[in-house]
């Protein structure tokens, strides 16, 4: 706010970091930030060096830019030319097309099919919405989503025209505050965002939730069509505002297998959330990573849940202790049958899991210290003795994987997850005995599918059955 009022102000930023800065001030609209670097990473820097980097480096940078005017340009936000959409940017053969694209950053560097007038204008039928309907505003960028710019994405992308009410229902639900896209799109900790999607139209579109889920057709296109959303409209470019140290996954999709949870008796994820269950909805959610397999070997359900709490407890997203950082567990149909035979539901099952996955206070506060917070939270000691003192950490609580040593009854614990950071979908080859935790960010959100009314008679047209025979008795 002060730089739009033309009060000269500084941010203090890491080297990696200063255009990611200037690119976000830009689309705020202060084209003229003042950024200060800091050199290198200073979490890894000891506090003699961090005293003279910020004396010797940073100190003199920040006077400078407050001493220095700013330029006319800075004191007022650029205006915005009216976009062209229709107007046609490039012509030449596929590979020029291709290569264009990629020189623009416009492409994840893989090959794309043309977004021609008519093929963009194809994928609009089976949308309800006016072609420039404000769909969301997507940070960093703040670019209107609509149905037009949505579907050139996706036209590059590789998806089906069918598949638009997906990808809008997407979007609105990254374009949500809650969902948190201007933390988690551009994180050095590289967030990967991932969706599912619950009720009959998935499927009827064949959006898979057995084995290979995340590798089916509609399943990687749809990913794809939102990874590069995140790139043209919320405006997330690699070196530039995406600055995931390791890089960035591309965006995947699963569905929940709604068959293998109505015959053992469990809810939907979208049910659990208050929708009819014949409703059609798009979750989504971040992770750092796709997750590890845990592999039950056991038809104890006692056991199995110890299990999966163990794999809770030992993914996280960061090696910094953050109890509220979210754990999306992907349960494949024979694991979630000996938890229902033993009486779970995915509430109980939850209620147990955040009770039983937790570290000693000790070594929670160790991953918190050292593993990125350290210069937040100050010395271990000190931060170790807060922790013991928290009325989360408790005795007598000792996971079963720990042994039970003279004087274990002593030893705090604290949580590695608040219950409400839980969540279960049930997917994946029906023949495997397995889990998997995906660790993310926190922050999500859940849209409704919004159809056209003459969605009936568009599918028929494609050859797909009607919606209506999806629809779980």
């Amino acid at each position: 706010m002060a730089e739009q009022s033309g009060i000269p102000s500084v941010v203090v930023a890491g080297s990696a970091f200063k255009k990611q800065a200037e690119v976000t001030a830009n689309d705020q609209g202060v084209p003229s930030l003042r950024v200060a670097v800091y050199p290198g990473p200073f979490d890894l820097h000891s506090d003699a060096q961090l005293r003279e980097n910020a004396v010797k480096v940073v100190v003199p940078q920040v006077i400078e830019a407050l001493t220095k005017p700013l330029p006319e340009s800075a004191s007022a936000r650029a205006s915005l030319k009216e976009q062209k959409v229709r107007e046609t940017v490039f012509t030449g053969t596929i590979d020029e097309v291709n290569r264009y694209f990629s020189d623009y950053q416009w492409s994840d560097g893989m090959a794309i099919i043309p977004p021609t007038v008519e093929r963009v204008e194809a994928f609009l039928e089976y949308t309800g919405y006016a072609p420039y309907e404000e769909i969301a505003v997507l940070p960093l960028a703040n670019l209107r989503a609509t149905p037009w710019n949505i579907a050139v994405n996706a036209v590059m992308a590789g998806a089906r025209p069918e598949y638009m009410p997906i990808v809008i229902a997407a979007v609105q639900a990254i374009g949500d505050p809650a969902f948190r896209l201007a933390v988690t799109g551009g994180s050095t900790h590289s967030f990967n965002t991932f969706f599912w999607v619950n009720g009959p139209l998935a499927r009827q579109l064949g959006i898979e939730f057995g084995q290979g889920l995340i590798a089916a057709h509609a399943n990687q296109s749809i990913g794809r069509t939102m990874s590069l959303i995140e790139r043209n409209i919320a405006g997330f470019r690699t070196k530039e505002t995406q600055m995931g140290t390791f890089g960035k996954l591309q965006s995947w999709v699963l569905a929940e297998d709604e068959e293998a949870l109505k015959r053992i008796g469990w809810q939907p994820d979208h049910v659990s959330r208050g929708f009819d269950k014949d409703a059609s909805t798009v979750s989504a959610a971040s992770s750092t990573f796709m997750g590890q397999n845990t592999i039950p070997s056991t038809s104890d359900p006692k056991v199995l849940m110890q299990l999966l709490a163990y794999g809770i407890t030992y993914n996280e997203a960061l090696a910094s202790g953050m109890i509220n950082s979210p754990r999306t567990l992907l349960i494949t149909p024979t694991t979630a049958e000996v938890l229902a035979k033993g009486g779970y539901t995915k509430r109980t099952l939850i209620a147990d899991l955040a009770e039983t996955a937790r570290k000693p206070t000790y070594e929670w506060t160790f991953s918190k210290v050292y593993g990125s917070y350290g210069r937040v939270f100050g010395s271990f000691d000190r931060e170790l003795q807060r922790e013991l003192n928290d009325p989360r950490a408790a005795k007598g609580k000792l996971p079963p994987w720990y042994p039970r040593a003279p004087g274990w009854e002593d030893i705090k614990t604290t949580p590695s997850v608040a219950r409400h950071g839980i969540r279960i979908l049930v997917c994946g080859d029906p023949s495997r005995n397995k889990a998997q935790v995906l660790a993310g960010g926190r922050g999500g959100s859940v849209k409704e599918v919004r159809l056209p009314a003459n969605w009936d008679d568009l599918m028929e047209k494609a050859g797909y059955r009607p919606l209506k025979e999806f629809v779980l008795h």
